[in-house]
């Protein structure tokens, strides 16, 4: 098991069909663009976890900081491939994303989650997240 951040094209490339069984509505062509451009602009890093040369697992994190609680890293995107789940893949991405938040100076881990993923949910409580806030949004298109 290797796990490591995704730096370059044809490694973008590999990771899209494992990120569109999160995100189905992301083309391909967004998602190749999008990585390095939001990497670029916004800070966003892509974490793999591979077995056997096969990605397993993906997170997209990104570091930010609020007046009220100071630096976090938010994971944007988590996600274990269809039949690789419950076989401590998701466990160890978000425990190597936490080691990576400690030595960047987070003070704390953040993720959103769509309140349907009632799954992801018991996985995040079952490693020690709380649910301490509600997300709101507002579409502007």
């Amino acid at each position: 098991m290797e796990i490591a951040f995704v730096e370059d094209a044809a490694a973008i490339a590999r990771c899209y069909p494992l990120m569109a069984t999160l995100r189905p509505r992301l083309s391909r062509e967004d998602f190749l663009s999008a990585v390095p451009r939001m990497a670029a602009e916004q800070g966003y890093r892509l974490v793999c976890i591979e077995d056997e040369g096969v990605p397993r697992g993906l997170a997209g994190i990104r570091i930010g900081e609020w007046l009220h609680t100071g630096r976090y890293l938010e994971i944007e995107d988590l996600v274990v491939a269809e039949g690789q789940r419950s076989k401590g893949y998701g466990r160890a991405l978000l425990h190597w994303v936490a080691g990576h938040a400690r030595r960047q100076g987070c003070r704390q881990l953040r993720l959103v989650s769509g309140v349907k993923r009632t799954d992801a949910h018991r996985f995040y409580e079952r490693e020690a997240m709380i649910f301490e806030a509600k997300y709101f949004s507002l579409d502007l298109a």
